[in-house]
This record gives C-alpha cells, structure tokens and sequence, in this order.
C-alpha cells in the first residue's frame, strides 16, 4: 500500500513538473501569431530569408514551399513604386511582383524567355508604342498590349544611385486578365520576356518574413 502511495505522489510531482516547464516555455518565447504579429506576416513585408508556402498555383495547381532569396525594388514616374521577390521552390527559380493599389496586386513569374520566342519584332513593339494598342498570338492565345514605359530597378532593395538600372517594357494580357506578358529591354540592350499569372493571397501561407 505504501509503494502505491509513493508511486502515485511520484507520478502527481512529476507532472506538475511538466506543467512548469511548459509554462515557463511560453513565457520564455512569445507568440509570434499573436497581436500586431498577424498582421505583419504577410506577403508584402517578406524579405530576403523569408519563407513562404504557395498553394493551387499555375496550370497544374502545384503547390510547394519558396525560399525568398531576394526583394527588388521597381520604380516607374515620380511616384509608382513595386517589389520583387527572387525565390526557390527546390526546383527552380521563380518572381513574385507586389504592388499596394487598393488591394495588394500580385503576380507570379515562373517562365523567363527571350524576344525571339515570342511572334513580335523589336519594330513592332515601337509601333504599338506608338498606337497604344496592338496584339499577338503565343501558344494560341491572343495578348493585348496594355501599357509600356521606362522604369528603373534596385537589385535586393538597394535605392543608391550607383545600383539603379534602367529600363523599358511592354506589359500585355490575355482576354481574361489571367496570364501576363511583360517585354523589358534593358539598357544595356538585353532583352526579357516574363510570363506570369496572378495570384490571390489566400494561396500563400507566410512562415517567416526574413530580413
């Protein structure tokens, strides 16, 4: 009866104990999902470092883990401004642009191509330049010329005059508004092509923000 006794008041203190522990543990870490934290943890304040998951993305709805690598900063006019996260899905490399309007329009870049794979001449892009209207056919869609202008770009964020570079595009869409393709020829002549789509934020999970 005795060694029950024991056993039983040996088991009570070993699971006050536990209890302590835990609760110094909490008091120890603060709950980085609590208060003002929740509104931090999303997309618009990741940085380099950052984790984030994506969810029913592109064509086959894929979904995977992104490790932010890096956060641009692009500059149109005197006062249009947008961001860029560089990340890596364990596969391979893709671009999420962010721009504040109303809402947070975002967009996501996993195909980079040349001028030349697309049906469309450096002329041609002049001329609906020019117009402010145009189209082309690529793997059977029609995309209709939106906009185009110069802009600059900061590479990781960097807003110092030595690490500006500048550029134009030529930004067109298809007839849903589902799928983006953005022309930049850069000044030092080089030409590329994004393909992207948009995306929502309740496809996006935010781990960390990073830096």
């Amino acid at each position: 009866m005795g060694a029950v006794i024991i056993f039983v008041l040996a088991l009570a203190g070993l699971g006050i104990y536990l209890w302590q522990m835990q609760q110094a543990k909490k008091l120890s870490q603060p709950d980085i999902l609590s208060g003002p934290m929740i509104d931090r943890l999303s997309l618009d304040h990741v940085g380099a470092g950052g984790m984030i998951h994506l969810m029913n993305v592109g064509k086959n709805m894929e979904e995977y883990d992104v490790n932010i690598l890096s956060r641009s900063i692009y500059r149109e006019g005197d006062n249009q401004e947008w961001y860029e996260l560089e990340g890596n899905n364990g596969k391979q490399r893709l671009w999420i642009s962010l721009k504040d309007n109303a809402l947070l329009d975002a967009t996501l870049a996993m195909r980079k191509l040349k001028l030349r794979d697309l049906p469309v001449t450096r002329d041609e892009l002049d001329d609906m330049d020019e117009k402010g209207q145009g189209e082309f056919v690529f793997e059977e869609k029609t995309y209709y010329y939106e906009n185009s202008n110069e802009a600059s770009y900061f590479r990781d964020g960097d807003t110092t005059p030595d690490n500006e570079v500048f550029f134009y595009y030529w930004k067109f869409e298809d007839a849903d508004g589902q799928e983006f393709i953005t022309i930049e020829e850069w000044e030092n002549g080089r030409f590329e092509v994004t393909v992207s789509v948009p995306i929502k934020t309740s496809q996006v999970k935010v781990y960390s923000l990073g830096t």
